[in-house]
């Protein structure tokens, strides 16, 4: 039986450890694409077995890899917007420290690109980004972030969270010294 027949067998069979160690080897191998889905999988795995810094690792692996496929195979855009998912993934998994910055970083840095192309879409990303930069003590950038939330929820005609963006960004300002 193939490495992937067993790993997806013992996975679908919540055998969740023995599937990490097949999909681990298989993270050396095949195309990037494919790679990228084995990371992926790992994330998943090492989820299910509440081993969150083990699935950051493996939820930042497949940003990376995202990042490294060919334009020709998929568009900047497109790159940006599944890098941007797993990143926030690696946040999210790995909660504090070193790591966790590293993540954000790499999350800020896709999300940055994905809204080259545009805002529209992006305000649930641009909230979490808000709150993410409070986190790392980036008052002004959160600030920002809340901001261009607020002017994307007013367009969606949700005033409500457009007021709860624009009272986020002048607490996040006020904090930060600005008036």
């Amino acid at each position: 039986m193939s490495l992937l027949t067993s790993a997806i067998r013992a996975e679908l069979g919540a055998h969740y450890e023995t599937a990490v160690g097949y999909y681990r080897k298989l993270a050396r191998q095949g195309s990037l694409l494919d790679r990228v889905g084995t990371f992926q999988t790992l994330a998943r795995c090492y989820e299910k077995l509440a081993a969150f810094k083990k699935a950051g690792y493996w939820h930042e692996r497949a940003g990376q890899a995202y990042k490294k496929l060919p334009t020709n195979f998929m568009g900047a855009q497109e790159k940006a917007y599944y890098a941007l998912i797993e990143f926030r993934g690696a946040v999210q998994d790995y909660s504090s420290g070193e790591s966790m910055r590293r993540a954000a970083h790499a999350y800020l840095k896709a999300l940055n690109t994905c809204l080259t192309a545009g805002k529209e879409g992006y305000s649930h990303e641009m909230l979490f980004a808000g709150h993410l930069s409070i986190k790392m003590g980036q008052l002004r950038k959160a600030a920002g972030f809340f901001k261009d939330s607020a002017k994307q929820f007013e367009q969606e005609r949700k005033p409500k969270l457009a007021r709860e963006m624009h009272r986020l960004a002048a607490v996040c300002l006020e904090k930060a010294g600005a008036r």
